[in-house]
């Protein structure tokens, strides 16, 4: 499974947990769908699972025809698995397979939004779920209609919606705003007390947006900007120049970007290059995909490429297993690090051994397969820790996996050891 998700010219991968302030000061809190009652019965959980049963259970729901696109779009916490649809975003209770809210976007448009993946973050001490949807707001009488991207937050217990605001689309210099930019795809990048950061994708390029979480409206954006993360108030963010369309070569800088302020607070330097992609890594990390000696794990905090890919000829996708260890793979090989310090703590193949293609990591744990099926790595010492588990899941948590199926919808493989 290719872990980095994005295949455009610069590559983000979203990341999971994330911190946002700012409650809705609209006042405009409405409650979700009724939740479904779960099972009384307790499901066995694990920290982290190394077994699960051998046979899923699609995630489908009798209350709605709205499904999962992927494990890849889906964030699981506790017994709890979200994802957001055209109608908004939900909530499924894992061990019993119950749909257990949905909360749906109050713009009034034409609403699109499923294969964005929504977060978890925190506002004002609370936990909350924040979507993002690409909306179309009809006209009415002269008023043509426009896009405008939709960004929604819930409780994550209850679906109750505490957070709706409507951001324009930004337009084309000296245009009107019926000239909007046209843009295929968003995606959520990351969020922290002070902004919730957006990325939008069109065939004009590239475009930053950064909402005011507190105003409820865009602080400011950046066109020719892809932001790979955000960490400590800042936005970790590549920028182009003379690029070719087709071809995506040109010049690149890596750029930490104030999210309130806009002052740079480190850049790296200009390189030429076929591609220019990234993605977080781990807390305080970022990894950068370039095809020269600066690509890596590189520090956000200072922009210093802290671990240099061994071939500059590939690319490398990361994940970080949310406790201490981020895991870099490319076809072939797998590198695991302390998120802290960069060290490379092992590498596969080695040994006699081979690498498998990992699926995901969690809580100390590297799930993959291997031709001999499927396997669990423990993520410190690079040592089997499971080689009968069951499914090789894309997405993990306490009381299972989530695997992705060919053409159908993902699967739930509860955990069994």
């Amino acid at each position: 499974m290719n872990l980095n998700r994005r295949g455009t010219t610069v590559t983000v991968a979203l990341a999971l947990i994330t911190v946002l302030s700012g409650c809705d000061e609209t006042g405009s809190s409405r409650p979700g769908s009724a939740p479904a009652a779960k099972s009384s019965s307790a499901a066995p959980h694990f920290d982290p699972p190394v077994g699960f049963a051998p046979d899923g259970r699609p995630l489908t729901f009798s209350q709605t025809p709205e499904e999962p696109k992927g494990a890849n779009n889906m964030i699981v916490s506790g017994r709890t698995a979200y994802f957001q649809s055209d109608g908004g975003l939900h909530a499924v209770d894992l061990p019993s397979g119950e749909l257990s809210w949905t909360a749906r976007p109050g713009s009034g448009g034409e609403v699109s939004g499923g294969g964005i993946q929504p977060l978890l973050a925190t506002m004002g001490g609370r936990p909350y779920l924040v979507g993002l949807f690409d909306v179309t707001i009809p006209g009415q009488g002269t008023t043509p209609a426009k896009k405008v991207v939709e960004v929604l937050a819930a409780d994550p217990a209850t679906g109750r919606v505490v957070r709706d605001d409507t951001l324009p689309l930004p337009v084309r210099p000296a245009q009107g705003d019926d000239d909007a930019e046209q843009f295929t795809q968003q995606w959520l990048v990351g969020a922290d007390d002070k902004a919730i950061v957006i990325m939008l994708n069109g065939t004009e390029g590239d475009v930053t947006l950064v909402e005011d979480p507190a105003a409820h409206r865009i602080r400011w954006f950046e066109r020719d900007m892809t932001a790979f993360a955000v960490a400590d108030g800042q936005v970790i963010a590549g920028t182009g120049r003379d690029i070719n369309n087709l071809m995506r070569s040109g010049y690149y800088t890596l750029h930490s970007i104030d999210t309130v302020t806009k002052v740079e607070r480190w850049r790296t330097k200009e390189i030429y290059t076929g591609s220019y992609k990234g993605q977080p890594a781990g807390p305080g990390l970022v990894a950068i995909n370039s095809g020269d000696d600066t690509e890596g794990l590189v520090d956000a905090a200072t922009g210093k490429t802290r671990f240099s890919w061994p071939d500059h000829k590939v690319n490398y996708d990361c994940v970080y297993d949310e406790r201490s260890v981020t895991v870099c793979t490319t076809t072939g090989t797998v590198m695991a690090f302390d998120t802290a310090t960069a060290k490379l703590l092992w590498r596969l193949p080695t040994d006699g051994r081979i690498a498998p293609t990992v699926t995901t990591a969690w809580h100390g744990a590297v799930y993959g397969t291997t031709p001999n099926g499927p396997v669990v790595i423990d993520a410190r010492s690079g040592q089997d820790r499971g080689t009968s588990p069951g499914a090789a899941p894309s997405l993990v948590g306490p009381y299972g996996g989530i695997v992705n199926e060919d053409d159908q919808p993902p699967a739930f493989h509860p955990a069994a050891a």
